[in-house]
């Protein structure tokens, strides 16, 4: 890993004081959009992006390429990594009759800088080098969603708590995956009464579960966009009713298929 600024400088083609003066102006480059959800209870809820821009989402594009896209991430960790995939999480399912799903509320807004700084340390970073790293990478106290440097801080961030769920999924015979924010499991005996130590794991790592999407079934499930049967992988209904619907465009039917045949072959 990067023990030095001067190591980070050679890697990134940037120097010290180019990078210090970024954060000095940081808000300016960052922009805000969001994205409908649907509505609960009532209230619309949004999807809030804070992407880079400028040379700050150069510095990020090199942090990406010349050094997270490089690091080795356990195969567990199934989201934004590249010939992993939610058909490649979907199918470590496949064949469990057992399953249990939940997610992590609000994911990237609970991934704080300090999480930032402690998940880079584990990685042998020095600590300059993850002061500096997360000071570029982080806004506002925590994790943006959108820059190309956010999915890979997203999965280190959780490796720790991933470590005790993993400890106590191999002591009962549970399989355990996580696409980003997304954790699944499944099991070929029932495991349900593990299902609140699993929670009590993700609580005690200062993350939230969104009780909406924590649910335990046994038989065909839903995870990570795709049906979880005993034998195969087959597309949800919701995707099924969006390829017959008349008012799909053209290129997202033929997206659709295209995705179909990556299910069938799985």
């Amino acid at each position: 890993m990067i023990d030095s600024i001067n190591d980070l400088e050679a890697r990134l083609g940037y120097s010290k004081q180019e990078l210090v003066a970024l954060l000095d102006e940081l808000p300016n480059y960052y922009y805000h959009f969001s994205n409908y959800k649907g509505i609960e209870k009532g209230i619309e809820k949004l999807r809030h992006y804070n992407p880079s821009r400028g040379c700050l989402r150069d510095v990020h594009n090199r942090i990406h390429d010349r050094i997270f896209s490089r690091i080795a991430l356990p195969e567990h960790v199934q989201g934004c990594i590249l010939g992993r995939g939610n058909i490649t999480n979907a199918k470590y399912h496949q064949g469990k009759r057992y399953k249990f799903h939940t997610d992590l509320r609000s994911y990237f807004d609970y991934v704080s800088n300090r999480m930032v700084y402690n998940a880079l340390r584990r990685l042998g970073f020095s600590q300059k080098v993850c002061h500096l790293l997360t000071r570029l990478t982080t806004f506002r106290g925590h994790l943006p969603q959108g820059p190309p440097t956010s999915p890979f801080l997203a999965n280190i961030a959780a490796l720790t708590m991933d470590s005790e769920i993993l400890d106590l999924c191999r002591a009962y015979g549970v399989t355990y995956t996580r696409y980003v924010d997304d954790l699944c499991f499944s099991s070929v005996s029932d495991f349900q009464l593990v299902v609140p130590a699993i929670l009590a794991i993700v609580n005690k790592h200062d993350f939230r579960y969104g009780h909406k999407k924590t649910y335990y079934k046994k038989g065909p499930l839903e995870i990570t966009g795709a049906r979880v049967d005993n034998n195969r992988l087959s597309p949800t209904a919701r995707q099924i009713e969006k390829y017959i619907s008349p008012e799909t465009l053209p290129h997202t039917r033929k997206g659709l298929e295209a995705y179909f045949a990556g299910l069938d072959n799985a």
